[in-house]
């Protein structure tokens, strides 16, 4: 009986698998996006010229310009310093980054 019930579970399992693990999308437009929304509310931009900065720093990422490890540990590190706001250390701390790497943001 348990023996039916453990196949009938992995059964449901494998019927069940979300699209993203079929390969309908491509994990690099998925994952882009994600990054822009992130981003967004996790950073809590507010003003128009801070969702541009977002989504030029979007755009360098998906064209390969800028790595994204740097923009996911700037992000971590700005919402570890600051946490009620931490938009403005993200995007100091990027442009240093970026300017090290010799790109203008």
């Amino acid at each position: 009986m348990r023996l039916a019930i453990a196949i009938l579970f992995v059964a449901v399992l494998v019927a069940c698998r979300p699209a993203a693990l079929h390969g309908d999308e491509p994990p690099a437009v998925g994952k882009v996006a994600d990054l822009e929304t992130r981003l967004k509310t996790g950073l809590r931009a507010r003003r128009p010229e801070e969702h541009r900065f977002i989504e030029r720093v979007v755009l360098l990422v998906r064209e390969g310009n800028l790595p994204g490890k740097l923009v996911d540990s700037t992000y971590l590190w700005a919402i570890e310093r600051q946490q009620k706001y931490p938009y403005p250390l993200f995007e100091r701390a990027l442009r240093i980054q970026a300017d090290r790497l010799g790109l203008d943001l």
